[in-house]
């Protein structure tokens, strides 16, 4: 017996996010970058502390997730 899973996955970019984040009339109270996440986007990310993954040290620093909180304008 085959079993076939399907997975969609969207990607959405910062603009995007900010902009509808906006144009629904909230005030972004923060937007933090982080160099780590909490699944394998890629292979070239390494395990870090069991949990997270983040890019080989030595490897250049860029932003893998982000957080955001807005509030009612």
């Amino acid at each position: 017996m085959t079993e076939h899973n399907e997975t969609v996955e969207r990607r959405h970019s910062l603009s995007t996010v900010v902009s509808a984040i906006a144009g629904a009339g909230l005030r972004i109270q923060f937007l933090h970058e982080h160099d780590h996440t909490f699944y394998l986007q890629r292979q070239s990310l390494e395990r870090h502390d069991g949990e997270s993954y983040r890019h080989p040290e030595g490897a250049p620093r860029t932003p893998l997730t982000y957080s955001i909180r807005a509030e009612k304008a």
